[in-house]
């Protein structure tokens, strides 16, 4: 079965390798077969997980079932080129191929997604197919089973929308890339230089986990793909020097999860934020740079808070491969790294650009014996790389069933009034409600879905407000990223938490109080825009430092610890001192009120700080290394 996996992998990563040399072909049947081949891939990867011969036969049979909307679309070419939708009668053809493909989906999406993502599209098709009957506002017209089939399936705007479609050409290359990198020691490096850079330093371990995950980053824009490629490094690094299983799997958990916001190659999300706003994806990069740098640094502080509370010893230096011997090894990797990122920055293609990084990783990684691999594991890690977009395939096509009913229901405006309505002119109180229902709709969600709900049902309230159309759709972003590490289901904290042998719903709480300092960055960008990069450089400073600000205040108010550890009065001073920073300064300079606050509660704790003898090496060190260290 694994073999059946890894060989419907490579085709489709094959098929893409076509599409982007053979511009030519009909939009519909390339986004329809890239979600055919993601589901036979699924399936079959399923497949390979069972022990039960029945339920392998099953999934093999959905797998074939999957191919079938495909091959409809490919056989009937003429027609679509043709057609007008809304207007052309629907088949009974179409009515058949269109229910192979919402089951097969469904049954492959329960397994490979979750239950809770599963009932919220249902939700919106019942609404759609239904939603005539309701009484009131919430009551539309487009109601006929035709016009789903018709809409869903037979046009670019329902599964195979926009969300598919940046799947296709954008998302799954940067995957492929990632996945050729890994092989060829990139991972490694990365996760090396990290632990090279913080290591010798309390909570070392925890802090390279934040470093290596924000270079990670750089090349990855999946949160599970980041702990599983670092967390298998950092998680048990982490453990040893002291930390519990669960905030290890928590630390490395927030850290991975913001890859998805982190320029230059961000998550499939950030690419339907750019489409949405008619933007190019290099203004983005360029809006999300100092917010997700913010965000690595929000971690960075609550870690070492952490680490000096709790008084955890130095990692041993017998762990830590000093930065110079891991840049002899593997420093020519840094060059494919690079040029990915100058070509995107350049607004080259993305898929093109990530073409030419994989060939580049393949020729440079090949003139050293260090980093050499041979064709089969090349081949493999295409496989590799099919397999691991499967998870961001399927949810975008979920995602185009939501955007589609909401398009065509118009849900949405109904969704602005209410919250428009609630708020009764408050403006503070608009931003609650809509970070509020962004939380929930994130609840047990993938990002690109989280994001794509958000995005259609709260965001046009909040620029009706007159908020920035960039920075709302931003916010929503950060809050539907947030959603792999806000329990009740936070895909990230939980595959941390089988790396680090923890509980997995333990590590998703202690990751949901990881993210909550960094949950301050997006509203206080929604309210400074310098942020964003919009203003004179003094003005981005300013802002900058006011944020970096309520960050410390937020992490010690967290984490209990500034200095000395802290009461809970002290910590509520200082999580108001946080607020008042994010607070817009119109009327009045908040910001420099919660400073003082902080700079009052920061030189009482200073002056109260027990005397702190110089740390060990801790259990790993030998007797000379922890003489040295003393």
């Amino acid at each position: 079965m694994k073999r059946i996996a890894t060989a419907t992998a490579l085709v489709w990563a094959l098929f893409q390798i076509w599409i982007w040399w053979d511009r030519e072909l009909d939009l519909i049947f390339v986004r329809s077969a890239h979600l055919g081949l993601a589901m036979a891939t699924g399936a079959a990867m399923l497949a390979a997980r069972s022990t039960r011969r029945a339920e392998q036969v099953i999934l093999l049979l959905i797998g074939v079932l999957s191919l079938v909307p495909p091959l409809y679309h490919y056989l009937g070419h003429d027609r679509w080129l043709s057609r007008i939708s809304g207007l052309d009668p629907v088949y009974a053809m179409d009515f058949a191929t269109a229910a192979v493909l919402l089951l097969t989906l469904g049954a492959l999406a329960w397994r490979l997604v979750g239950k809770g993502m599963v009932f919220v599209v249902a939700a919106f098709v019942m609404y759609q197919l239904f939603g005539g009957s309701l009484p009131g506002d919430f009551g539309h017209r487009q109601d006929s089973i035709g016009l789903f089939v018709d809409q869903q399936f037979m046009s670019m705007e329902g599964i195979y929308g926009i969300p598919l479609g940046i799947s296709v050409s954008v998302v799954f290359y940067f995957i492929l890339f990632a996945a050729v990198f890994e092989l060829f020691g990139g991972g490694k490096m990365i996760v090396d230089l990290a632990l090279a850079m913080t290591g010798r330093y309390r909570g070392g371990p925890a802090k390279a986990a934040v470093v290596g995950s924000a270079l990670t980053g750089l090349v990855s824009g999946s949160a599970v793909a980041n702990v599983m490629s670092s967390g298998i490094f950092s998680i048990p690094l982490m453990k040893r020097a002291g930390y519990k299983a669960t905030f290890a799997g928590a630390v490395e958990a927030v850290v991975s999860t913001a890859g998805q916001i982190m320029p230059p190659v961000m998550g499939a999300a950030a690419f339907i934020v750019a489409d949405m706003l008619r933007i190019p994806y290099t203004q983005i990069i360029t809006a999300a740079a100092l917010p997700a740098l913010l965000y690595f640094a929000s971690v960075f502080i609550t870690v070492d808070f952490t680490a000096r509370r709790d008084r955890l010893p130095l990692l041993s230096l017998k762990e830590m491969t000093p930065a110079a011997q891991v840049l002899r090894t593997y420093g020519h990797m840094l060059l494919p790294l690079g040029w990915l990122a100058w070509r995107i920055v350049s607004g080259y293609s993305v898929s093109s650009a990530c073409i030419e990084g994989i060939i580049a990783t393949v020729v440079i990684g090949s003139l050293r014996g260090t980093t050499r691999q041979n064709v089969k594991d090349i081949v493999l890690s295409l496989s590799t790389g099919a397999q691991r977009a499967v998870s961001v395939a399927i949810p975008c096509a979920l995602a185009g069933v939501i955007v589609g009913v909401v398009a065509f229901t118009g849900i949405g405006t109904k969704f602005t009034g209410i919250i428009v309505d609630l708020s009764e002119g408050s403006i503070a109180l608009a931003v609650l409600l809509t970070i509020a229902a962004a939380i929930v709709l994130g609840f047990g969600m993938p990002t690109t879905s989280a994001y794509v709900m958000s995005a259609i049902l709260l965001a046009p309230a909040m620029i009706s407000i007159g908020f920035d159309p960039l920075a709302t759709h931003l916010l929503l972003l950060y809050f539907a990223v947030l959603a792999m590490v806000t329990p009740p289901i936070a895909l990230a904290a939980y595959a941390a938490a089988g790396i680090a042998e923890a509980p997995a719903n333990k590590t998703g709480w202690v990751a949901f109080g990881l993210s909550v300092p960094v949950m301050l960055i997006p509203v206080m960008f929604l309210y400074r825009t310098e942020l964003l990069m919009v203003g004179t450089v003094p003005q981005i400073i300013g802002a900058t430092l006011i944020t970096i600000v309520a960050l410390v205040a937020s992490s010690a108010a967290s984490t209990g610890w500034l200095f000395t550890r802290l009461s809970v009065p002290v910590r509520a001073l200082l999580a108001v001192s946080a607020v008042l920073m994010v607070l817009p300064r119109d009327n009045f300079p908040y910001w420099a009120v919660g400073g003082a606050l902080l700079g009052a509660v920061a030189v009482v704790s200073w002056l109260r700080r027990p005397h702190e003898p110089v740390p060990d090496r801790g259990i790993a060190a030998d007797a000379t290394e922890a003489a040295s260290g003393a």
